[in-house]
């Protein structure tokens, strides 16, 4: 299309929204409220996921040695075992003189050692890191065939919890906003299909007089992506409003949750929702062109 024909394009596209009058506030409104929940929905993911990884990061097998394991020779080829075991990324030796430390620092530094009269109950253990939390049961089992390994500990149940909840919250999640998005595809496809319904006789003369097919898709076209994008502007303020408002309060709530700061994820939801403004907006256009407009 020739750059003179915007001239055309543009004032058409938003006399249409006018015309079209409560329709196009009530698409743009369709539209608002469909993109805030879908952006607060992609903000909980977000959030959830940060919070997955983080807790995932910290889960660790525990092996525990034989209290018979004594000498550097014994322990180093048990290491060597199970630094070879698939899906371990990290080993870290836990000798029991930190471990029995450890315990006093949470009972406020007591003395344990001199409680237990002088004696160190405590294995030497290993702190195995996964690759994954799924190769977590898998280490676990494959560490506890080990010879010279008397107990494996890694919180079993827990972590297939974790896993199982954050992919069901996120499937959840998807649902809902593909629902949403559903919503205001459909609206703004009414409001584009009444458009065309109204401009019937003109398009009919516009193909008599030798307009071409785009020329008289684009002014529909660009409405439908107007419409997205007031949705998504309104959509978006809303959302960073409700986010740094509210954000301090749910902190001190949910404090077992750590909430993503605005800094680091505004850049990230400008672009997630005006590029679903503008998406909702061209599927909800395009749809009536190609069912209702006969050009």
């Amino acid at each position: 299309m020739k750059l003179k024909s915007f001239r055309y394009v543009g004032p058409q596209a938003v006399k249409s929204m006018a015309a079209n009058g409560w329709m196009t506030v009530a698409a743009v409104l369709t539209i608002t409220i469909s993109l805030f929940l879908c952006t607060v929905f992609w903000l909980l993911l977000l959030n959830l996921d940060a919070n997955a990884a983080a807790v995932e990061d910290d889960i660790r097998v525990m092996v525990y040695l034989d209290t018979d394991i004594q000498s550097e020779l014994q322990r180093g080829a048990i290491e060597e075992q199970l630094e070879n075991l698939s899906g371990v990324a990290a080993l870290e030796f836990i000798p029991r003189e930190e471990g029995l430390a450890a315990m006093e620092e949470r009972f406020d530094y007591i003395d344990l050692e001199a409680t237990l009269g002088g004696s160190n109950p405590l294995p030497d253990m290993y702190a195995l890191t996964a690759v994954s939390p799924q190769d977590v049961a898998q280490i676990a089992a494959a560490s506890a065939e080990i010879e010279g390994v008397e107990e494996v500990v890694y919180g079993q149940g827990t972590v297939e919890r974790l896993i199982t909840l954050t992919a069901t919250l996120r499937q959840a999640g998807f649902a809902v906003m593909a629902l949403l998005a559903i919503a205001a595809v459909v609206l703004i496809a009414l409001s584009t299909r009444l458009t065309i319904m109204a401009r019937r006789k003109e398009i009919m003369i516009m193909k008599w007089v030798g307009a071409t097919n785009a020329f008289i898709r684009w002014p529909f076209f660009l409405e439908g992506l107007l419409l997205g994008l007031i949705g998504a502007a309104l959509a978006l303020g809303l959302v960073l409003l409700t986010y740094s408002n509210s954000i301090d309060y749910l902190r001190q709530t949910i404090s077992f949750i750590e909430l993503l700061p605005l800094s680091e994820i505004w850049l990230q939801t400008l672009c997630f929702t005006l590029a679903a403004g503008l998406l909702l907006g061209a599927i909800g256009s395009l749809l009536p062109l190609a069912r209702f407009l006969d050009v």
